[in-house]
């Protein structure tokens, strides 16, 4: 419930708090600012929950009787199990973070750490006339094309997915 909750709040909402937790930690103009804070998202808790509640539960209780701990269920049992979710939660985060302009836009001060993001806004705001729009248009389909060979990639997971969540009886 509270994850859902947390899906409501928007990211500027945030920015703040999370700035000077950077600054304290001493990320600012590093990549680490835009991968830490973001590992554990609402989406994220929130999407895993779900689907591992569809898991049966005599996989769980199969390793139990086995003698497993609760970190090898969740490591030998869990995880496996859970590979879809987990694929489409990895594409959905990196095209979210790919795309994000606000955030490094924040975090990283310098030039040299920049993000495709960024340089393609320098790149517009330097050569913004109408004579160079084909220049623009280009860079902005190179910079598609890691999320799409992504989505290529992670298809097979996202069919997986489907396909399991309709299977449930």
């Amino acid at each position: 419930c509270l994850a859902v909750a947390l899906l409501l709040v928007p990211g500027e909402v945030t920015f703040l708090p999370l700035y000077l937790l950077v600054d304290r930690l001493g990320w600012l103009d590093t990549y680490a600012a835009l991968t830490v804070p973001f590992l554990a998202s609402p989406l994220g808790v929130f999407l895993l929950r779900q689907y591992l509640r569809t898991l049966p539960e005599d996989y769980f209780d199969a390793a139990r009787i086995d003698g497993a701990t609760h970190w090898q269920v969740l490591r030998h049992v869990a995880l496996p199990l859970s590979a879809p979710a987990l694929g489409a939660l990895a594409a959905l985060t990196f095209i979210g973070t790919w795309n994000d302009f606000l955030g490094p836009l924040i975090y990283l001060h310098s030039d040299e750490s920049a993000t495709l993001a960024v340089a393609l806004n320098g790149f517009k705001n330097q050569y913004g006339g109408l004579e160079d729009v084909h220049l623009l248009m280009a860079l902005s389909v190179l910079t598609m094309i890691p999320c799409i060979v992504l989505f290529i990639a992670a298809q097979k997971t996202f069919v997986e997915g489907l396909a399991r969540g309709a299977v449930k009886g």
